[in-house]
């Protein structure tokens, strides 16, 4: 039998067994491509290690020492590459047995291999239960001596019972593959410890999505637990730690309706760190939301993270949702939160992480800034809070401007306010404006006024301002007087909009109908109302420029770097997001796969440079050939292509296979050594399926990979079609 370690034939959460790869056996690796077979053989050529090839696929196995499998295992970890070692498959067999099917259960990456023969300490500890829980309370933001909850946090004992912090711990668990036994670990002494203080309060107990294979079997100890210490469902949230890409988002929403129907609570951990998190809020709706620490630290100071957290805060108001601010350190800190409406606090301020749980907390007296404003505030800059609050209900830059405009007219009584926003020439134009009935409307007005730059742009560039009660009596030069004149201007009122000490525009009222005597108190308030909006305004562009940042990111993670194509996790992710709409919709999904013929030889032939650049134009030959916004071009791996063309029958998809032919025949690239053209071309394999919830896309891919292999085997450079339902797929 395997010996692999974990082994469990029922639930990987429910057995942890101590590693045989110290002992004698037999090694058994299976590789992702033919190449990587190459150079591990090569290797073990070198050192005269005796092997079997295996000629179901590429893989091979051999004995080993004691611990000598291990060795040879981190050996190849230095000679691999990356995707060669998370795709290269491992068993281990004590002894001279040769695997029984139960035993291919048992099957991990390389990666995972190595990891887990260098876990002995984790496995000792997971088996031997060495762990304990600390508590830290969650108290009612506005009464902070109130209790509300504990949330566990888990901590694992050494020999001598020294504490060991959990981030070692999970990460090393995480690459092991442990993370089930872990998780089920944590969650049993949480509650055994939480039972034996008899608190009251809700408690919080984290879990990994990905550590749950089946919530009814895996989570049985754990209701079982909870019942047995007399603890109401109620009383008892789930946290799904959001940091955690949640690779199956319909698995975890199935653990979180078992919670659910259980009567227990959910909550969304460390929101604003993770993956997705707006995204996972729809998604999950969870009874409370946790704001990430990172998102708290300094939010009072920091106008990014406030303009965050209260877009946050916000939008869980308005769904019911119950928050809980983390890692809160400072009453300035507790303050804000308290005053944007959050309901929970926790963090060091209130209370740190204790084995035994704490019954009284500090109570922080609530400073309550709003409603202090109201009463000691001048009425100006009660006027002024109030308008900085409705400009900054968006980040969207032209509402942001455009609700200033309209608050400070209705606010001045004027009869027109615009925004002016310059260029780099200095030239500029009227960007919003808010106008009275039967006021002449200058929006999109530009001016381009060749002595600004030398005069007036470093006087605004410092802070001024200029008030000119009549434009009669103002000594302005007459060319400029015949321009106020032809806008309709007899008063204005011109302040600065200033981005880090540089001139981004000016806020300008206009009096079309009189002239105006602008009072001191009118300028200063004038000027506090841009200063404002000059924040909001970089707030926005910030929100932009990290929005832009986003999206080349998630571009550059969704893109092969060498063809600019998507690639082979880009296809994975279309793949399913389409086999699960269109099985909903039951429409066709049809799928080409492409392989440049003799490209080995290519490469020997031209070299590899030359062998990427024919790469990149046959990706682009292929993506010329797809027509709507749904299809898909990726780079499936080497010099494989994989077009994947929802709603398109069977018809549709041979007829996009030979458009890409044609489109590589006109390429025209030489390729002397091949043995079907002296051009470059592509064997193709097609395969059409309307996409069910109880089939599984690689139902589709073995197809068409079934339909490539064909292909070659007729002599390549042709398209052949593949039936689902009588492929040969395994």
């Amino acid at each position: 039998m395997s010996q692999i370690c974990p082994i469990c034939k029922t639930c990987a959460c429910r057995n942890v067994a101590r590693c045989r790869t110290k002992e004698a056996g037999r090694l058994f690796l299976w590789f992702p491509v033919p190449h990587t077979l190459k150079k591990v053989t090569s290797y073990l050529q070198q050192f005269a290690l005796k092997y079997e090839l295996m000629p179901e696929r590429p893989g091979l196995s051999l004995e080993c020492r004691p611990g000598q499998s291990l060795e040879i295992a981190r050996n190849l970890a230095k000679l691999l590459a990356p995707r060669e070692l998370k795709e290269t498959q491992v068993l281990f067999i004590q002894g001279t047995f040769q695997p029984q099917l139960h035993d291919f259960s048992d099957i991990a990456s390389l990666q995972r291999f190595i990891k887990l023969n260098q876990s002995d300490w984790l496995v000792e500890m997971l088996a031997t239960e060495r762990f304990t829980s600390y508590f830290q309370p969650i108290v009612s933001i506005n009464n902070t001596s109130q209790i509300f909850g504990y949330e566990s946090l888990l901590r694992g004992l050494d020999e001598e019972g020294n504490l060991v912090l959990p981030t070692p711990i999970v990460e090393l668990a995480t690459e092991a593959g442990l993370l089930p036994q872990l998780d089920q670990v944590a969650r049993l002494s949480t509650i055994t410890q939480f039972s034996r203080y008899q608190v009251s309060g809700h408690i919080f107990i984290n879990f990994a999505p990905t550590s749950l294979y089946d919530p009814g079997f895996c989570l049985r100890s754990t209701v079982e637990a909870i019942d047995t210490a007399g603890i109401s469902h109620d009383r008892v949230v789930f946290e799904v730690v959001e940091s955690d890409n949640p690779q199956d988002l319909a698995h975890l929403k199935t653990v979180l309706k078992y919670y659910r129907d259980a009567g227990f609570l959910v909550a969304l951990d460390d929101l604003g760190s993770g993956y997705s998190s707006l995204n996972l809020l729809h998604q999950l709706r969870p009874d409370f939301i946790k704001l990430d620490m990172e998102l708290i630290r300094d939010v009072h100071q920091d106008l990014y993270k406030a303009l965050i957290t209260e877009k946050l805060l916000e939008i869980t108001q308005k769904l019911n949702i119950q928050t809980v601010a983390e890692g809160i350190e400072c009453i300035e800190e507790l303050h804000w939160l308290r005053e944007r409406g959050a309901n929970l606090a926790q963090g060091y301020l209130i209370a740190k992480p204790s084995a035994v749980p704490v019954t009284t907390t500090p109570y922080f007296e609530q400073i309550a800034l709003t409603v202090a404003s109201t009463h000691y505030q001048s009425e100006p800059e009660r006027i002024v809070a109030a308008v900085t609050q409705r400009i900054r209900q968006s980040l969207e830059l032209n509402e942001i401007l455009q609700t200033t405009v309209a608050e400070v007219r209705q606010l001045f009584e004027v009869d027109r306010v615009v925004m002016y926003q310059f260029k780099p020439d200095w030239s500029g134009l009227v960007a919003v404006e808010s106008l009275a009935e039967g006021c002449m409307s200058i929006l999109g007005f530009h001016v381009m006024d060749t002595c600004f730059q030398s005069t007036r742009a470093a006087y605004y560039q410092q802070g001024n301002t200029r008030a000119i009660e009549d434009i009669e009596n103002a000594g302005l030069s007459p060319c400029h007087v015949d321009l106020l004149r032809s806008l309709q201007i007899r008063a204005n009122l011109v302040v600065p909009i200033l981005q880090q000490g540089c001139l981004w525009g000016l806020l300008i009222a206009h009096q079309c109908r009189h002239t105006r005597q602008w009072q001191q108190s009118e300028i200063n308030l004038f000027n506090q109302l841009a200063g404002q909006a000059a924040i909001a305004i970089q707030q926005s562009e910030l929100y932009h420029q990290l929005q832009q940042a986003n999206q080349e990111l998630q571009r550059l993670a969704c893109s092969d770097g060498l063809t600019q194509v998507a690639n082979r996790r880009c296809f994975d992710d279309t793949l399913n997001t389409q086999w699960q709409w269109l099985a909903r919709e039951q429409s066709s999904l049809s799928l080409i796969l492409c392989d440049v013929d003799y490209f080995k030889l290519y490469n020997d032939t031209h070299g590899h440079l030359a062998g990427d650049d024919a790469l990149r134009q046959v990706a682009k030959a292929i993506s010329q050939t797809v027509k709507h916004p749904a299809d898909l071009v990726a780079r499936y791996g080497g010099e494989e292509f994989a077009v994947i063309l929802p709603n398109t029958n069977i018809e549709g998809a041979i007829a996009v296979a030979r458009d890409i032919q044609t489109n590589i025949n006109a390429l025209q690239m030489p390729h002397p050594h091949s043995q079907v053209s002296e051009f470059i071309t592509l064997s193709l394999g097609v395969a059409t399926i309307t996409p069910h919830s109880q089939l599984s896309p690689a139902i589709l891919i073995a197809a068409a990979d079934q339909g490539l292999y064909q292909a070659k085997a007729q002599g390549r450079n042709c398209v052949v079609q593949m039936d689902c339902e009588n492929a040969d797929i395994k």
